[in-house]
């Protein structure tokens, strides 16, 4: 019975490997909506915990009087002026930044999404270093914070116009219903896989009807199989490296109770620095989810990294086994790609 068991825990585990690898494509399919954000009128800011913008479209930065590249990085609460009139949106975001906006949500908890119409002012141009030409604007904006499970936000900016207008089109409309989904798709693939790699055989045993439940998720795999484009190699490529940076992060925390920073330091691969009197891991943070990626990845640092997590002889066999899979299947995908 207890072969049995075991079995069934290593299929689990598999399982939810390959749940995590739709959870990769959802994350590029998020990515993707930048493509149909260009197609709306409002503005497009996406932003991740904490409050960091990853994402916009050309119709945001025109309104920001800016480019792109100088509000990529930046923190969302830049955006915003001092006046009074932003004091309602300052809150909502920093709450969220807290967890304290899941707090206030008990019957939903971190899986709840907040969804806010309100009036913004902003300096236009954004961040001029000529303060006497710039000036204060307002403009309509709805936000979206999906729970901080998940740490992502969305700002739709409108000037011309009330938001609501713009917003009725059924291509803005299913853009935000998209994001808000995807949103809680990925929350709720993170949370069963935390989740289950803790569970314990006997937790299995005491819950026959589990294994019952989880085998939609292989329905759920073979549907993206099927019915989704093929990745690319090159997207193949690039969503292994995350895969494999994410597996390796996920055994040194489960093995050793430290942190990434620590990760960071002890390998003396990746660096640490101190912003605002925080250590941060900036380059290494990249790594972890597809749309930060760097666009020529240091693919060695990656394969490096889980090479010193494995020299670690207390990791349990499950735990090896996996990152051990993730390694072998970012080395053939290298190998087929010719980059070693």
């Amino acid at each position: 019975m207890l072969h049995r068991i075991n079995e069934d825990n290593l299929k689990l585990r598999s399982q939810i490997e390959t749940y995590a690898q739709a959870d990769t494509e959802l994350r590029h399919s998020r990515f993707r909506l930048q493509q149909v954000g260009e197609s709306i009128k409002a503005g497009f800011i996406a932003f991740e915990l904490p409050g960091k913008i990853f994402s916009l479209n050309q119709r945001a930065a025109e309104m920001l009087g800016t480019d792109r590249e100088a509000l990529v990085d930046q923190d969302i609460h830049s955006l915003f002026s001092d006046s009074e009139v932003n004091a309602e949106i300052r809150t909502a975001i920093s709450k969220w930044e807290t967890g304290e906006g899941d707090l206030d949500q008990k019957n939903v908890g971190a899986n709840h999404v907040t969804n806010k119409n309100v009036v913004i002012e902003v300096v236009y141009p954004y961040n001029s270093a000529d303060k006497t030409s710039s000036k204060n604007v307002e403009l309509n904006s709805r936000l979206n914070l999906f729970g901080s499970d998940e740490g992502t936000g969305v700002l739709f900016l409108e000037d011309t116009e009330p938001l609501q207008t713009v917003s009725s089109s059924a291509l803005a409309r299913d853009t935000v219903e998209l994001v808000s989904f995807l949103g809680q798709a990925q929350q709720n693939i993170r949370r069963i896989g935390t989740r289950l790699s803790v569970m314990t055989p006997t937790e299995i045993s005491d819950h026959p009807s589990l294994l019952d439940k989880l085998l939609g998720i292989e329905d759920l795999v073979h549907f993206i199989d099927e019915q989704l484009p093929a990745v690319s190699s090159e997207g193949e490529y690039r969503q292994q490296l995350v895969t494999l940076m994410r597996s390796a992060l996920h055994t040194w925390e489960v093995t050793t109770q430290k942190s990434k920073i620590e990760l960071a330091e002890e390998s003396n691969i990746w660096a640490v620095s101190i912003d605002d009197g925080r250590l941060r891991t900036r380059t290494f943070d990249r790594y972890l989810r597809l749309e930060q990626l760097p666009k020529i990845p240091r693919w060695r640092e990656v394969v490096r990294t889980a090479y010193f997590v494995f020299s670690n002889p207390a990791i349990e066999i499950e735990t090896r086994v996996s990152l051990e899979t993730e390694l072998e299947k970012t080395k053939a995908i290298l190998k087929k790609a010719a980059i070693s």
